[in-house]
């Protein structure tokens, strides 16, 4: 698995039409977009930068991440790894390094994985001030390469009908390592397409599965189909072909 050092915008501002208007939350950068750790590189380094005109005050919590087949991700507090600092500002159109450690040992042969949680801490609203703050919360995948193989997903498909106009199809990863897919495309036979989701983002952990349901282009009466998916093991833009069980 390569590594990824690409910068990231997140910015949500959420505003409620209830009869007041929210208050602006803060806004602010990271990078990387994610980590990769092993027995050897036992930290990583995060740059969180504060793209506002207000002092950011940001709560970092690590997390172990979990998956079970058919459900979402599971999120539960860790000691396995440290953050710090662990709580932090940030002056306007400045930045704050954040060091990340792992204190586990690697596993041999399965990757780990963890999610560090940035979260906004919304300064006190005056009594005079309408609506309500919206804080931001952004959550980076902590990736821990095993010491002893080569880690890879390796991804199998199966899909069958909903009704005329849905499909579900279930995507496993039997490998040791995550997929992150970012998009796919299902066609017939004749080369015609069935579905295409050209863009998303859905991480797939070593030994799990996951189940879309798809919007289809027209009925689908069991033929053959053939799966194309854009994932982050494979360059921008480039589709891979994906095997049935």
């Amino acid at each position: 698995m390569g590594h990824y050092k690409l910068a990231a915008k997140f910015a949500f501002l959420a505003v409620f039409f209830l009869s007041v208007t929210a208050a602006q939350s803060g806004q602010f950068n990271i990078n990387p977009v994610r980590i990769y750790l092993d027995g050897k590189t036992r930290s990583g380094t995060v740059v969180v930068e504060n793209m506002g005109d207000e002092v950011l005050t940001v709560q970092a919590m690590m997390n172990s991440w979990t998956q079970e087949d058919g459900k979402d991700d599971l999120i539960v507090p860790t000691d396995d790894l440290i953050v710090s600092p662990p709580i932090f500002k940030v002056q306007p159109q400045s930045r704050q390094t954040v060091r990340v450690a792992n204190l586990k040992k690697p596993d041999a042969r399965l990757e780990g994985a963890y999610r560090l949680y940035l979260q906004e801490v919304p300064p006190p609203r005056r009594p005079d001030e309408p609506g309500m703050s919206v804080a931001v919360r952004m959550s980076l995948p902590i990736f821990i390469t095993p010491t002893d193989v080569k880690t890879q997903a390796v991804l199998k498909w199966k899909a069958y009908p909903v009704d005329d106009k849905n499909i579900n199809l279930v995507l496993a990863n039997s490998g040791n390592a995550h997929i992150q897919i970012t998009g796919i495309s299902i066609s017939l036979p004749d080369a015609s397409s069935l579905a295409t989701i050209p863009s998303m983002m859905k991480y797939i952990l070593p030994g799990r599965a996951h189940t879309f349901k798809i919007k289809i282009d027209k009925p689908w009466n069991g033929e053959p189909l053939r799966v194309m998916i854009k994932s982050d093991t494979a360059p921008p833009g480039v589709e891979t072909e994906i095997k049935p069980e």
